[in-house]
């Protein structure tokens, strides 16, 4: 095991050497997406590029990972701390000397206690430096779920667990009430959903024949679709932006406290023709992006975040249907108009892709500039 352990290290070492390398060529954008196109999840690839990104301006961190000394997940840690308060070399090799046998967890609160101590004399306080660490992330898991991860301050943290265990203690006395079916994780997670997405009710009596927390769903845009068999005259293939289907059941729940806005597709499978009427997409066009693209063409960045980009510029006669309408993120976007990059469409899939702008070729040389003659 050990020895397998030290295989993966360095083949995880010479992968992030090469996304590093080819970082520095394109960007760490384009070598997310790369990193994404190898089987990695969104979210680990964009880990990865930026632990690349990191460790490139860190030769020996670098080396370790490679070497296998030190894990990608530990180079990771040490860069982001290097980011926020630079290390000398010597800092850098004595966390590497930790992490040849610490576990993640302990290298990791190694890494903060060592960056505080850097920070000391930067007029901040301990809780100063803890709360700028402060970090949320909301990501695609394994098997279909959604992952949530936190790192809070001290006073923020308290003021969740006592909330989250407030909301934890009075869904127990419902499950009593009302035939106890959750367990203690099953009900940490209904109650920080509740804690998220809804807020006071107006009236806080239980509803009649089943549990109630004095909470009433908080307005949130959630997109689901699904197809209407005409022949049958019923439902099917119900499910969210991603594509990841959901029971019609759930579907119809949803659909109780939802506005409703149709969306009419074409036997081709493409939505809302608008043409050259207007520039700007209507609200129900950008709901049909966020249903075919699932978010930025680009990165892959959730579609929240993305703007409608014309493929066929507006001003050159490219009109906005949605055939000419892709989702971008703001830092793709730039790629399209500051840095020439293009949008293609897979002829088998139709799935549209940003592509950079191709590379000269090291074979080819411009012409040798002609020599004034001699008078």
């Amino acid at each position: 095991m050990g020895e397998a352990d030290l295989f993966r290290r360095r083949a995880e070492g010479y992968l992030v050497g090469l996304v590093a390398r080819y970082g520095e060529l394109e960007g760490p954008g384009a070598a997310a997406t790369v990193c994404h196109q190898l089987g990695i999840s969104a979210y680990r690839a964009r880990q990865l590029a930026r632990t690349a990104q990191g460790v490139a301006a860190m030769p020996q961190i670098l080396g370790a990972v490679q070497d296998g000394r030190i894990s990608a997940d530990q180079a990771g840690h040490v860069a982001e701390s290097h980011k926020r308060a630079p290390m000398s070399a010597q800092d850098q090799q004595e966390l590497l000397d930790l992490g040849g046998w610490q576990n993640h967890d302990e290298f990791k609160k190694t890494v903060a206690s060592r960056e505080d101590q850097r920070r000391a004399a930067d007029g901040m306080s301990r809780s100063e430096r803890q709360r700028a660490r402060r970090s949320a992330k909301v990501f695609d898991g394994t098997g279909g779920m959604v992952v949530l991860y936190a790192e809070l301050d001290p006073v923020s943290g308290d003021r969740v667990k006592t909330a989250l265990g407030a909301m934890n203690t009075k869904m127990l006395g419902d499950d009593i009430a009302f035939d106890p079916i959750r367990t203690f994780e099953q009900r940490n997670a209904d109650a920080l959903v509740a804690l998220i997405t809804q807020q006071p009710a107006d009236n806080t009596e239980p509803a009649a024949g089943g549990p109630d927390c004095g909470t009433r769903p908080q307005k949130t845009v959630l997109v689901v679709s699904a197809d209407y068999d005409a022949l049958e005259g019923r439902l099917t293939n119900a499910g969210i932006i991603d594509g990841t289907p959901i029971d019609l059941d759930e579907f119809r729940r949803i659909a109780c406290e939802a506005d409703i806005v149709p969306m009419i597709f074409a036997a081709d499978g493409q939505p809302l023709y608008v043409g050259r009427a207007q520039r700007a997409p209507t609200k129900a066009q950008k709901l049909a992006l966020h249903k075919r693209d699932g978010g930025c063409v680009g990165c892959g960045l959730r579609p929240q975040i993305c703007d409608a980009h014309h493929i066929q510029p507006w001003d050159q006669n490219g009109p906005t249907d949605i055939t000419n309408l892709v989702l971008l993120c703001p830092r793709c976007h730039t790629k399209i108009h500051k840095h020439h990059h293009s949008i293609e469409a897979d002829p088998k899939t139709g799935r549209y892709h940003l592509l950079p702008p191709p590379r000269p070729s090291p074979t080819t040389h411009p012409p040798p500039a002609e020599r004034p003659k001699a008078a």
